[in-house]
């Protein structure tokens, strides 16, 4: 895995005293990414060095970047329309936004937010070295490299999200006091065991089938009947297709797609996203869109492979 060192010409070591002040002071408002460990981590990290007087929001993408909230430290997130003083993110699609921030650091060589963080961290704080195998594991996961217990951690996680979010902060203390260094173990924290055992004992069917999907170029995932914190399940099927695109209905009404896309895939799930006014990695990507524009995906993925629509 990649260390300061490996990234040659990025100066990172100018944040160093910067985020250190920061740190000190009095009271501090974080908010972090809440579905997905990038998140998590990053929060966990700050969490470590700054334990009292920290205020911790987690939102989401499609929550948070129209919102007129303004926070200290903005993580793996877009920025909020009301501004933050430091954003530290490894998004290249929010790099339009950074006109709503005093202090920006955003990375996108960097595999994970978490990494950017930790490197900054370091050159002040030498004790969060314990957590480097924490960092790799989060790194290989936002990287894409998901497996089915990862998986079920990210639904886990999600299902929290959407229903009790202030648990997420008991996840960033089992992050914390036992730092996992496999998938496995992140479906062994004790914070959430009953969310896994749940998500397998209900939904093991539907992860058979997600498995047992024959593959081939294309496959959009209608998603009707089951709830949107399953998607990551759902996802195990790209391993199989070039690209893969899941739909869930939001309370809004509004669709949210979540696309995957292999490297031999002739586009990626970046483009696909970003042209539908959405964003994130090249190879794992999002947007939000009204149920309209069905057709418009539909015809986009189509113009570079051949296509499945399964509904769930």
């Amino acid at each position: 895995m990649p260390h300061f060192k490996d990234f040659k010409g990025d100066p990172l070591r100018q944040y160093v005293g910067m985020l250190e002040d920061l740190m000190k002071e009095e009271r501090l408002s974080i908010c972090s990414h809440g579905e997905d460990l990038d998140g998590l981590t990053s929060a966990s990290l700050v969490i470590a060095v700054r334990p009292e007087g920290l205020e911790v929001h987690f939102s989401a993408p499609y929550e948070i970047k129209n919102l007129w909230d303004s926070y200290d430290l903005v993580l793996d997130l877009p920025p909020p329309r009301g501004g933050a003083r430091v954003l530290i993110d490894h998004h290249a699609s929010n790099i339009s936004l950074l006109d709503r921030v005093r202090t920006p650091i955003l990375r996108p060589e960097y595999p994970s937010t978490a990494r950017v963080l930790y490197e900054i961290l370091r050159g002040w704080e030498p004790g969060v070295g314990r957590y480097s195998e924490l960092i790799d594991l989060t790194d290989a996961t936002d990287s894409g490299k998901m497996d089915l217990e990862s998986s079920l951690f990210t639904s886990a996680i999600r299902k929290l999200f959407k229903e009790r979010k202030r648990k997420l902060l008991e996840v960033c203390g089992d992050l914390l006091r036992s730092p996992p260094i496999s998938s496995k173990d992140l479906i062994e924290l004790p914070s959430l065991r009953s969310e896994v055992s749940f998500l397998t004992r209900e939904y093991g069917d539907l992860i058979e089938r997600v498995l047992s999907l024959s593959g081939g170029e294309a496959l959009l995932l209608n998603v009707r009947n089951y709830p949107s914190y399953l998607v990551p399940l759902m996802q195990l099927a790209s391993q199989g297709y070039k690209l893969l695109g899941t739909l869930t209905r939001g309370s809004d009404g509004l669709l949210r797609l979540s696309l995957r896309s292999r490297p031999d895939s002739p586009i990626t799930a970046l483009q696909i996203a970003e042209a539908l006014g959405g964003g994130g990695h090249e190879h794992a990507a999002g947007a939000l869109v009204s149920p309209s524009t069905m057709p418009e995906i539909v015809e986009k993925i189509r113009r570079f492979l051949s296509l499945s629509v399964v509904d769930l």
